[in-house]
């Protein structure tokens, strides 16, 4: 961003398109209002939740960390991540996307690319699974293509330690299904759905893909899977979050941030907020499926932050766990869907097992540098 200013504009000018973009947007985009929740302050927590969260046998867990692409030498949100990983012999860690700011691994920037993640997939040796987000596309849609996504998928398939899984491959949008429990006589199957809707949202890149067919065969297939594992934990995953009460669902990032912000959707074309064109169709379509079937969880990265949403009737909660980079920590505030909402680094977590010999699935939200996980709630199953 700083080469972009300093190459094109001297300083009256940048004020004055500074200016004009903050007038712009006040005027054009929907804007959340709502009180932010830094790290420094206490998360939102929704009343209806502060009920204690009571032990449990976990037989299965999987964590959610999205939107973890900057390399920080000692990451305290890596190590986090692998001490609650390694606490349950079930772990599963599935990456939400934006894995190599800015630009994915592309050839100029590849020994930088590889180390941030790199870094990622050695934070644990337990089972990962790596979606790709809008940055590991590329920065600009514009110049968005396949190359970067092959690369990185071809890191994770080299990965030397195994164990790692890249999908949707090739850059296609999916579904793609991975079940990581069998379901037993106490406890239904755990399923992953995994979807990437930027060739949805970017549609020239719709042609990269041989196998993805049109838009209906793509949502006709996920269709038929959640049909298929109706009865059993299905947590459907992508980079994008369906609603959000951060600066992607239109929270404003302070004055200075939405100049900022704004003078790069001015340059790319689109921001991917919730309410742009194309990202709103793609949601009504999800939607749509979702209520035939819904999924217990829908989990997204994309808004650098940590929510738990409720949206009965059409998933059991939304997850936005976006926080795995401490310098990318934006801001949050609560909607009325919202159960919890911080803007701290960290992730969340999704512990599958029984109470009493009875299914339970527990959510926990877990921020770097503190022991214990500062919010719990059991899901309604």
């Amino acid at each position: 961003m700083r080469k972009f200013l300093n190459s094109r504009f001297r300083l009256p000018q940048l004020l004055s398109i500074i200016a004009a973009t903050v007038l712009l947007g006040a005027c054009s985009d929907p804007v959340l209002e709502g009180p932010n929740y830094p790290a420094e302050s206490s998360p939102f927590i929704s009343p209806h939740y502060a009920a204690k969260v009571l032990p449990m046998t976990v037989q299965q867990r999987l964590i959610l960390i999205g939107d973890a692409g900057l390399y920080l030498a000692h990451d305290p949100t890596l190590k986090a991540l692998g001490d609650w990983a390694a606490q349950v012999p079930h772990s599963t860690v599935l990456f939400l996307g934006d894995n190599i700011y800015d630009d994915g691994l592309i050839e100029e920037k590849r020994a930088e690319a590889e180390q941030i993640l790199g870094q990622q997939l050695a934070a644990t040796p337990v089972r990962k699974i790596v979606i790709p987000g809008n940055h590991d596309w590329g920065m600009d849609p514009a110049q968005q293509n396949i190359t970067a996504i092959r690369n990185q998928q071809a890191f994770i398939d080299a990965w030397p330690q195994g164990n790692t899984t890249y999908t949707p491959r090739d850059g296609c949008m999916g579904p793609e299904k991975i079940i990581l429990a069998t379901a037993d006589e106490a406890t239904p199957a755990l399923v992953l759905v995994l979807l990437d809707p930027t060739p949805f949202l970017t549609p020239r890149l719709r042609d990269l893909c041989l196998s993805d067919g049109s838009d209906d065969a793509h949502f006709g297939r996920l269709d038929k899977m959640l049909q298929k594992h109706r009865e059993d934990y299905v947590v459907v995953a992508s980079h994008y979050p369906m609603i959000t009460g951060g600066p992607h669902g239109g929270l404003s990032y302070g004055l200075v941030g939405d100049a900022i912000v704004g003078l790069y959707g001015w340059k790319l074309g689109s921001l991917g907020n919730t309410y742009e064109p194309k990202y709103a169709a793609w949601i009504a379509k999800i939607d749509a499926v979702f209520r035939r079937n819904p999924p217990l969880i829908y989990a997204a990265g994309h808004d650098h932050n940590l929510q738990i949403l409720d949206a009965t009737g059409e998933v059991g909660v939304h997850i936005v766990s976006g926080a795995g980079a401490l310098e990318r920590v934006s801001t949050v505030t609560n909607i009325p869907q919202t159960i919890f909402a911080h803007a701290a680094p960290g992730f969340i977590v999704v512990d599958i097992g029984l109470r009493a010999a009875e299914p339970a699935v527990v959510l926990r939200v877990v921020e770097s540098g503190v022991e214990h996980s500062v919010f719990e709630m059991d899901l309604r199953l």
